[in-house]
């Protein structure tokens, strides 16, 4: 009994001496009414985001626009049973794009399925991710993940898990392994508000705060979640940001960055969704997802927002979005086009990939289907 006392004594002392201060869950330097970041104050954009407007302004508004069309297109396809679901994000693309858009090439994303544009934001082409979508026998993954969860290891993005929350351990993970190696690399993780009432959020913001860790989290909530309060209890750094507001997501995700890299640990992000008419509403119907006419959701749209702000300033025409948009529609129906073409993968690629040693038993059933020696390879 006293060897059981003795050793809860010092794994308590262990933990009071590891355990972050919560005196530097200080928020980011960058601050608005109300606690809420946005880029525009009296009609202009604030000096601390002008780096942003003038780095990445169009590039936001391109990649922003293309997630909304696909995801829409996407959302059309599901309803017409062509695919099996899609994880849409209308309204949400200032979150996922500015975030990912602020990390570097060399950082690793960790994204949930609902942020199925970080790979398409690297470069992952969108005829890829449409064959994915599909399942087809063009899919990288032979339709063994389901869609949304394509593969995108060479750009670093890692596949979302398929359990709600899993991603955030393991981006805090491959952030302490950087740390330890010395390298200069960080994390993005993303995620919903449902994923703040998992344990593996309560474990992920813990061990990061403790080790510091060089990994940012970035929360999509409701105005009424107030996840960013939990931060303190980490010793993490905060900050709560406009939904709607592409330039200060960005800002505020690429100053998380800065702090994670300098060794000062994780930050937390809450990234407050807006709450868009026609999405609430559901009152976006077939013939508007298969045109493309999503370009303005309802007040507070990030993506009509940002286009005003960019003819505001003359880096871009009033009506940038919707040449954008037909780009991406002639491009995605070419991707659709294909994969319909393709078709479902073959039988027996249902083996592949799947086992490093293949037990004989499938390597006996899999000649069985194709009449044809397997050793188990890929191919």
């Amino acid at each position: 009994m006293r060897l059981v006392t003795r050793v809860i004594v010092l794994l308590s002392r262990a933990m009071q001496h590891a355990a972050p201060d919560p005196s530097s869950a200080s928020p980011l330097p960058l601050s608005g009414s109300e606690d809420l970041v946005r880029s525009e104050r009296d009609g202009g954009v604030g000096v601390a985001f002008r780096p942003a407007l003038d780095a990445v302004g169009e590039a936001l508004l391109r990649h922003m626009v293309r997630a909304r069309v696909v995801s829409a297109r996407m959302v059309g396809l599901q309803r017409s049973e062509k695919i099996g679901y899609h994880h849409a994000s209308l309204g949400e693309e200032a979150a996922i794009v500015g975030a990912v858009l602020a990390m570097r090439a060399t950082d690793w994303i960790f994204p949930g399925a609902r942020e199925w544009y970080a790979g398409l934001a690297r470069g992952l082409p969108l005829g890829v991710y449409v064959h994915h979508a599909f399942g087809s026998a063009e899919d990288p993954t032979n339709g063994h993940a389901a869609p949304d969860h394509a593969p995108a290891r060479a750009l670093h993005v890692v596949p979302p898990s398929g359990v709600i929350g899993a991603h955030l351990p393991q981006a805090v993970g491959a952030a302490w392994a950087a740390k330890i190696e010395r390298a200069n690399v960080a994390t993005l993780a993303l995620f919903g508000a449902e994923v703040a009432a998992s344990g593996d959020f309560h474990n992920a913001l813990n061990f990061g705060g403790v080790f510091k860790a060089p990994v940012v989290f970035v929360c999509r909530a409701k105005p009424d979640a107030r996840i960013v309060d939990r931060a303190v209890a980490y010793g993490l750094a905060s900050a709560r940001v406009d939904g709607a507001d592409a330039l200060a997501v960005f800002t505020v995700v690429k100053a998380a960055l800065a702090r994670a890299t300098e060794g000062k640990g994780p930050t937390l992000v809450e990234v407050v969704s807006p709450s868009l008419e026609r999405v609430t509403a559901g009152a976006i119907d077939d013939a508007a997802l298969a045109a493309g006419d999503v370009l303005d959701l309802g007040a507070g749209d990030p993506v009509a927002r940002l286009g005003a702000l960019l003819a505001r300033e003359n880096r871009a025409s009033a009506g940038a979005q919707k040449v954008l948009a037909a780009e991406v529609m002639a491009e995605l129906d070419a991707a659709v086009l294909a994969a319909e073409r393709a078709g479902a993968p073959a039988p027996a690629t249902i083996f592949e990939h799947v086992y490093a040693g293949v037990p004989a038993h499938l390597a006996a059933e899999r000649q069985r289907l194709t009449g044809a020696q397997w050793d188990g390879g890929g191919g």
